[in-house]
């Protein structure tokens, strides 16, 4: 009469491993046969996964003195519980820029090539620029722009970016 297997029998508990009999046997690592951020990009519509992105971006005092550099810090929180990827037009993710003026020259263009950005689950990326008070006018030329009120905006590098994908803020040179 046989009896049947008693439970802790019946799971790997009681496996060892044959160099070192106290140690129980290694499991195989579970492997994920789906990469997340893929699927989101493969099965969200791109407006929602732009919807699930908010830009917001902000300096560390209102007004400056002429010549101080002004440190920009943009943040991009992904909203969703899924992971994001989205497609941006150049490799670099974002781009600030100061009364309209891309990073504050009116002589460099951003590369034609494409990148991607990747967000986790609900996670939060900050980026930092620092803006000296000066414009390029030409290659090798920088001009200091006048005291007043000036606007330091970033953007998503995305096509067609949303109102959400896009933030600004005010500083005071005095």
């Amino acid at each position: 009469m046989t009896r049947r297997p008693r439970r802790a029998e019946r799971t790997d508990a009681l496996a060892r491993d044959d160099d070192h009999p106290s140690v129980p046997s290694p499991r195989p690592a579970a492997t994920r046969s789906l990469d997340a951020a893929k699927a989101s990009h493969a099965l969200l519509p791109r407006s929602l996964r732009r919807r699930a992105l908010v830009v917001d971006c902000a300096t560390d005092r209102a007004r400056y003195a002429p010549d101080d550099p002004i440190r920009l810090r943009v943040t991009v929180r992904n909203r969703l519980p899924l992971p994001l990827r989205l497609r941006t037009t150049a490799p670099v993710p974002w781009t600030w820029s100061v009364d309209g003026l891309d990073r504050a020259s009116e002589v460099d263009a951003l590369p034609d090539d494409d990148g991607t950005l990747r967000f986790a689950r609900r996670e939060t990326k900050t980026f930092e620029a620092v803006w000296y008070q000066r414009v390029r006018v030409a290659p090798d030329e920088w001009v200091a722009v006048a005291p007043g009120e000036h606007t330091l905006g970033a953007r998503l590098l995305v096509d067609a970016p949303t109102d959400r994908l896009t933030a600004s803020t005010t500083v005071r040179i005095e």
